[in-house]
């Protein structure tokens, strides 16, 4: 029972550290637990494997009460998440707890270090990534803390939260705080409070963020679009001046079929050109479903065949930049395993409709891209689309300007939308760019280069702002 109580406890320890959950205060213990039920299992003699099951409710317990809200997209996509990050997790701790009897205690703690730190640098790259619960991304409501992300990334919030948790975990050994496990936890907050947050202002850019609100459920894919389309137009139109440079929709906003080949012929090309043609600097950056032609002879592997034709296409989930006589598409890369790719499809094809179903088309979308940021006058603009905004490796330094563009409404208002909301903050400092987001139901926002929210548009609110 014990045993079975601190496994409870750790999960309950990480679930309450989590943003919007608690306070992240208690991340730099929650895995002491683990350590004394570690000590335990070694000190009786019983085999590693007996563990397993205490290290695995614990991880289970923390990703199913952190991310539950999976479920409200897909019952089945969010049980197989849960399992699988459940079992990466306690694999390293399994690792950790085998080597004890084969080697040194501090060599089985720098072994546990690289295992945890190498099974998150696989979730940020491999083909069923789940960067979600990447330890690091617990602090992103406590900026002032990581200002240093900027030099490490998130990866070096996790290795913080390790190193703090084994010093605090032989403090408890010894009944006593010692300097060494003080300077862990201290230092790399004075670091963080020590740097200088503001970096050389670049010209001001007017930017229009729309938060359209349609139900993605009840209103997005059976309401009259193109009502949709003319009222946001309306409302553009209304609000826009000479000095506006930018209007920034969310992802998947035109629901108009759009063959990227004949873009120039669409209701929403030409409708948005003859807003933007009203105003000297306007540009548009919005969200739609595209679809591109294929050469025959270099077929993709994500190719779909228009039925009783030698006609093969692709489909992108895609942000377009409309210009003056002029448009250019970028496509996510960082795709949802399940709702838009299917990881290792020898083996998961048949359970691919089955896994995560989070809007737009189901089935593997392509990737491929022949830019990765768009330009405007003398900014350079990285667009982020959903998912891709939880990955810090995406942006370049060239960039002046992170967009944010999302569709969080298939997760309801749960915690799913606050945690990806408070990921941005994250990207603001370890890139130290502005950052915009439009996200259609919340939480749409600008964000400073230190990780600020300086102005946001909350949950279920139908608004246009300009900023």
């Amino acid at each position: 029972m014990k045993k079975l109580l601190l496994s409870l406890l750790t999960g309950i320890l990480l679930f309450i550290s989590w943003p919007n959950n608690g306070l992240s205060f208690f991340i730099f213990f929650a895995f002491v637990p683990l350590f004394i039920l570690s000590d335990m299992i070694l000190k009786k003699g019983l085999s590693s494997f007996s563990a397993i099951k205490f290290f695995f409710f614990s991880f289970f317990l923390f990703n199913v009460l952190t991310t539950y809200w999976i479920w409200n997209a897909s019952p089945g996509g969010s049980i197989f998440a849960f399992i699988v990050n459940s079992l990466m997790m306690t694999f390293v701790f399994w690792t950790f707890q085998f080597s004890r009897k084969v080697i040194s205690t501090r060599l089985s703690f720098f072994l546990l270090i690289t295992v945890w730190i190498s099974m998150e640098y696989i979730h940020l790259n491999w083909q069923l990534s789940w960067p979600w619960l990447i330890l690091g991304n617990v602090f992103s409501n406590d900026v002032f803390l990581v200002q240093w992300y900027e030099y490490t990334g998130i990866l070096g919030g996790s290795l913080w939260i390790l190193l703090a948790n084994i010093y605090l975990y032989k403090s408890f050994l010894n009944k006593k705080l010692d300097l060494k496990t003080s300077l862990v936890l201290i230092i790399p907050i004075i670091f963080s409070l020590t740097i200088k947050k503001n970096k050389t202002p670049i010209d001001k850019l007017d930017v229009i963020i729309v938060q359209p609100n349609i139900d993605p459920y009840t209103e997005k894919f059976t309401a009259d679009s193109k009502y949709h389309f003319e009222s946001f137009l309306s409302k553009i139109d209304s609000i826009a001046t000479s000095e506006t440079d930018l209007v920034l929709a969310p992802e998947t906003f035109l629901q108009e079929q759009i063959w990227e080949h004949l873009f120039e012929n669409s209701v929403s090309y030409n409708g948005l050109q003859k807003l933007i043609n009203k105003y000297p600097n306007l540009n548009i950056l919005i969200g739609a479903t595209t679809f591109k032609i294929l050469d025959s002879n270099s077929l993709t592997s994500t190719a779909r065949k228009v039925i009783g034709k030698n006609i093969y296409y692709d489909v992108y989930n895609s942000a377009i930049l409309i210009s003056k006589k002029s448009y250019e598409f970028y496509h996510k890369t960082k795709l949802v395993p399940g709702a838009e790719s299917t990881p290792f499809p020898k083996v998961f094809d048949k359970l691919s409709a089955k896994i995560i179903e989070l809007g737009g088309i189901s089935g593997s979308l392509a990737s491929d891209n022949y830019l990765s940021s768009f330009s405007i006058s003398k900014f350079k603009i990285k667009p982020l689309i959903c998912y891709e905004s939880v990955y810090g490796h995406l942006v370049n330094q060239s960039d002046n300007l992170i967009c944010v563009i999302t569709n969080d409404g298939w997760w309801g208002d749960t915690q799913g939308y606050k945690q990806h909301f408070s990921y941005s903050k994250l990207r603001a400092i370890e890139s130290r760019k502005s950052l915009v987001r439009s996200a259609n139901t919340g939480i749409s926002g600008v964000i400073l280069p230190n990780g600020r929210v300086s102005s946001s548009l909350q949950w279920d609110k139908k608004k246009i702002s300009q900023y």
